[in-house]
């Protein structure tokens, strides 16, 4: 079956001023640039009010094309769905410092991207964009972590969130007791150059990492998770080599604490060099030599997360053990200024049980039907305020501008009761 999407491919500028000083390597106020790609679908190119618009983040390292399965399978469910929604696009980002939009700032990249300077950027790119509501968003792992941030930023822009396997809980980037197996330290020993895409397909092929990709994720992957080189980390032409550099992806997973505390490695002398590191959530977790706190800080947010939100978790993930789902699932949405939480039905989890933390490499179909089940119905939602509203703008403007009779009534206090008020006589 071919692609159901036109793309549309952008440049965009990304917000001012980063997270860290040391993410940008040569003055605090550059511009970094961010790849975007706009998917519009072929059946829906004369969209209607009320047609979805997605906005979607990657997981570290990978690129946002491999999320390009799950879209198509998407689109047919959406079809399937009860009530049936159309897609009107679908806005994908690559970080700044990750994928194809990396290229693009490699000569202004430092060594410390935070976190949140991602949802800050496609918070941006909406603003320029200025797409159509109802907005949904969609992130995976570290992109899932952006996702809550983008609707926390700005609680009423995205009206439902879908987070498969989000890296949101005090047990950030698998830091617990030996970060020597953590992913990030797999990931500096990892291999980045090939002789060609060939030898790179082949090696790709014999790891079973990959094989539990579905073979079109598999083959994104090798179209858009590989540039040709010369780099500036690899001059010699010829090569292929990681879109994101191991670097890049290693100062995304951890960021170093160890100048912060004294030799012991307990005792915290530095807080400007960990300024977003709050210990009393950090308890029992490794914070020395390494630390991630945005896992942690965004996992206390959740009571405030205001829009509607399905978790899809990794049955076999260690980002989602049980308890840490039970967790989300009691926080989510249930505080001040949140949806209302699963009590009012306003978030659910699926634990998908056979599939680890790449649910949306290996299943994208199972990740697609229960996204489009959820957008579904949390578009019933959208659509009766939508309807409340519009009937409020049909009003006069003296109504929709004055203070009301029931305005003065609660805030006027009454006169109080004595002697009528008579003319003097003459």
């Amino acid at each position: 079956m071919s692609f159901p999407f036109t793309i549309t491919e952008q440049i965009l500028p990304g917000a001012y001023i980063r997270e860290f000083p040391h993410a940008l390597s040569t003055s605090q106020e550059s511009t970094l640039r961010l790849a975007v790609k706009i998917y519009t679908p072929k059946d829906n190119t004369s969209p209607q009010p009320g047609d979805v618009t997605l906005i979607a983040a990657h997981a570290n390292g990978f690129p946002k094309e491999l999320y390009e399965a799950m879209w198509a399978d998407l689109h047919a469910e959406a079809a399937k769905a009860n009530p049936p929604f159309r897609i009107r696009q679908i806005i994908a980002v690559d970080a700044a410092w990750q994928n194809a939009s990396a290229p693009l700032n490699e000569h202004l990249l430092g060594n410390d991207p935070g976190w949140l300077d991602y949802p800050r950027d496609m918070l941006h790119i909406l603003n320029t964009l200025r797409p159509p509501q109802p907005l949904v968003g969609v992130g995976h792992s570290f992109g899932g972590n952006a996702i809550a941030n983008l609707a926390l930023l700005h609680p009423r822009l995205l009206s439902t969130v879908i987070l498969l396997d989000p890296v949101i809980s005090r047990w950030s980037s698998n830091a617990t007791s030996d970060v020597s197996r953590s992913p990030a330290a797999m990931s500096i020993g990892r291999r980045d150059l090939w002789p060609s895409r060939d030898a790179a397909r082949a090696a790709f092929a014999k790891s079973p990492f990959y094989r539990a990709w579905d073979p079109r994720v598999l083959d994104a992957w090798l179209a858009h998770g590989l540039r040709d080189t010369p780099t500036p980390l690899y001059p010699e032409p010829g090569h292929v080599t990681l879109a994101t550099t191991r670097h890049q992806e290693v100062f995304t997973y951890f960021r170093p604490s160890w100048d912060a505390y004294a030799a012991d490695g307990t005792t915290l002398v530095r807080r400007d060099l960990v300024p977003d590191l709050d210990p009393a959530l950090s308890k029992g977790f490794v914070t020395y030599p390494v630390y991630r706190a945005e896992g942690a800080n965004t996992l206390v947010r959740l009571p405030s997360l205001r829009p509607g939100c399905l978790y899809l978790f990794g049955g076999t993930s260690d980002l989602s053990l049980p308890e840490l789902r039970d967790e989300k699932m009691r926080l989510t949405g249930t505080g001040g200024g949140g949806s209302g939480g699963a009590p009012d039905g306003r978030v659910e989890a699926v634990t998908l049980p056979d599939n680890g933390h790449l649910v949306p490499m290996e299943v994208p179909g199972v990740c697609a039907a229960h996204a489009a089940r959820w957008i579904a119905r949390e578009m019933v939602r959208w659509r009766r305020e939508q309807a409340d509203y519009e009937a409020w703008t049909r009003k006069s403007v003296e109504e929709k501008t004055l203070l009301s009779d029931e305005w003065k009534k609660r805030l006027v206090r009454p006169p109080k009761p004595g002697k009528t008020k008579t003319e003097a006589k003459i």
